[in-house]
């Protein structure tokens, strides 16, 4: 893998606190010598992704190293004209860290847009975070933020309330099935409110990626499923729509069987069936996503950013590409 460059701009997670002079990340103080100085605080603030690390002093980028090494911040490349923000695909990701788990390099590549949708969420294993539900969902998005300036790419949050959070899912988040479109009659308003606001956001979009449902997560079915409705009704073409293949759960569930059942369906209601497409993942770009994978802290274990980028890998066994993510497309051969 390439090694990042003096090029590339600091970007201090959100998790890093101060108090009283000390410096904390994830509610856990870190251990360095003494009270944090005034002029490291001052540095704290400018590692903020616009700074390349060759603009840095030579005692603040020592500084820089020793925060990398604790795990306080991460590297994003720089921002180059006519790549990132505005620049096709869009993403439709259920959750903040969706997106970037299942299209980080590809997005790494192409730039692109996020349209986060259940991105009101509180769910933790940890236990500080979960005793900080407020925390907690502010930093989700603020991973996502950091997450999206390293891929250069944007990040848009609709603000729909996510299933762990909602009194009608609760402990009920995944159907039986990945491939059943049971859920706008269990959620109709939900379904309508989500599809509609998707109609006006995908609205003129190029290519739009949404998720396959592996694993049947119902937010990730509501997505698809929102996408697809949107394509019954010409609202987007359908062959300029693709469904990419939801991680972590495809490293536990098939894909190609979800593939397989919800292809077969949708030829059934007149929307073709489902075609697969290995996107390359070059070295820079495989760089760049596992950065930013390493923006997210508090739903993400390191185990599973391992896992899937080692998944990356066996996709492209085979291919010039040293990693590839797999998308599955309607109606193009």
């Amino acid at each position: 893998m390439k090694e990042i460059s003096d090029t590339w701009c600091p970007v201090v997670l959100p998790h890093v606190e101060t108090d009283d002079g000390r410096l904390y990340f994830m509610g856990r103080q870190v251990e360095v010598s003494g009270q944090l100085p005034d002029g490291d605080a001052a540095l704290l603030s400018r590692c903020d992704g616009s700074r390349p690390l060759d603009g840095f002093s030579t005692a603040d980028r020592e500084t820089i190293g020793r925060w990398r090494q604790h795990g306080l911040l991460l590297m994003a490349p720089p921002l180059t004209p006519g790549h990132a923000a505005t620049a096709p695909p869009v993403v439709v990701s259920p959750h903040p860290d969706d997106a970037a788990l299942a299209l980080g390099g590809t997005i790494a590549r192409q730039g692109g847009r996020f349209l986060d949708v259940f991105s009101v969420e509180t769910w933790t294993k940890d236990p500080y975070y979960a005793g900080h539900p407020a925390m907690t969902e502010r930093l989700l998005l603020a991973e996502e933020e950091v997450a999206a300036r390293v891929l250069r790419a944007r990040a848009e949050f609709l603000g729909f309330v996510d299933a762990a959070d909602r009194d009608f899912r609760k402990d009920r988040f995944f159907a039986d099935t990945a491939w059943s479109d049971g859920f706008a009659q269990e959620e109709p308003e939900l379904f309508e409110a989500v599809t509609e606001r998707l109609a006006t956001l995908l609205d003129g979009a190029g290519d739009v990626f949404a998720p396959l449902g592996v694993g049947g997560h119902v937010d990730h079915l509501a997505c698809r499923e929102a996408v697809l409705e949107l394509a019954r009704r010409g609202a987007l073409d359908g062959a300029r729509v693709a469904f990419y293949e939801d991680q972590p759960y495809s490293l536990f569930s098939s894909a190609e069987e979800t593939a397989a059942k919800l292809g077969a369906r949708l030829a059934r209601t007149g929307l073709g069936g489902l075609h697969p497409e290995l996107l390359p993942v070059d070295d820079t770009a495989a760089l760049i996503k596992s950065e930013a994978l390493s923006a997210y802290r508090i739903q993400v274990r390191k185990g599973i950013i391992h896992r899937i980028r080692r998944h990356g890998l066996r996709m492209a066994e085979g291919s010039w590409s040293p990693a590839a993510e797999r998308v599955w497309w309607m109606r193009r051969s």
